[in-house]
C-alpha cells in the first residue's frame, strides 16, 4: 500500500470519528426550554434598547406569577356563581370633607353587588343599585363596576350617582362576601363636593 493510500484512509477513520461524536453529543444534550433572540430597537431620543423573548413561559408559571398572587390560583374558590348578589347594609358610617377632615358627621349606606363573571383570578360585578346618605343629601347608585378577589374577601370599583356624582370604593369582608360582615371605603364626588367615607355592617347574599 503506497503512503498516500495510507494517509487517505487515515483522515477517512477520522473524519468518521468527528462526525460520531457530534452526533452522540447532540444526542444526550438535554432539550432546549426556549429559544432566546435579542431584538434592537432605537428610539426617537437616538438611544437603542433590547427587547428580548424567551419563548413560552414554564408551566405553572402564571400560578407563581406575581399578579396573581403567587400561587393562590391552587388553592379552591369560595362558591360563588354568577348571577349572584351581595348587599352590604350599614349599621354604622361616618364621613369627613376631603381636605377638611374637621367637618365630618354620620354616614349611611346600602350597596347592592351583582356578580357578572368568575375568573380564575377574581369575579367581575356591577353595581346597580343602592343608596348613601352623607351630609344630609341622599345618593342613590345608578351604575358602577367593581371586581371581586379570588378569596371573595376583597371589592374594589367606582360608580356614579343621581344627583350627580361618582365615586370609587374599596369593601373589605370578615371572611368572605358569602354572608359575613365586612366595611366599605368610599370617595364620593358631586360637584364642588368631596366626602371620604367610610360605612361598616352586615352583608347579605
Amino acid at each position: 500500500m503506497t503512503t498516500n493510500t495510507v494517509q487517505k484512509a487515515t483522515l477517512a477513520i477520522a473524519a468518521t470519528v468527528l462526525v460520531l461524536v457530534v452526533v452522540g453529543y447532540f444526542a444526550m444534550a438535554p432539550p432546549v426550554a426556549a429559544q432566546t433572540s435579542t431584538n434592537t430597537s432605537t428610539s426617537s431620543s437616538g438611544s437603542q434598547t433590547n427587547v428580548q423573548w424567551t419563548g413560552m413561559p414554564a408551566r405553572g408559571a402564571f400560578r407563581q406569577g406575581p399578579m396573581f398572587g403567587g400561587g393562590q390560583f391552587a388553592q379552591s374558590q369560595p362558591n360563588v356563581s354568577v348571577g349572584q348578589t351581595f348587599t352590604i347594609t350599614s349599621s354604622a358610617g361616618k364621613y369627613y370633607v376631603a381636605g377638611t377632615p374637621s367637618t365630618n358627621g354620620t354616614a349611611s349606606g346600602t350597596l347592592t353587588f351583582t356578580v357578572t363573571g368568575k375568573l380564575a383570578a377574581g369575579y367581575t360585578l356591577s353595581v346597580k343599585s343602592g343608596s348613601l346618605t352623607v351630609a344630609g343629601t341622599t345618593y342613590t347608585v345608578k351604575s358602577g363596576t367593581a371586581q371581586m378577589g379570588r378569596d371573595a374577601a376583597t371589592i374594589v370599583g367606582q360608580g356614579a350617582t343621581n344627583p350627580t356624582g361618582t365615586f370609587l370604593l374599596r369593601a373589605s369582608a370578615h371572611g368572605s362576601f358569602v354572608g359575613s360582615t365586612g366595611t366599605v371605603s368610599l370617595d364620593l364626588q358631586s360637584g364642588s363636593s368631596e366626602y371620604l367615607v367610610f360605612l361598616s355592617g352586615s352583608i347579605s347574599s
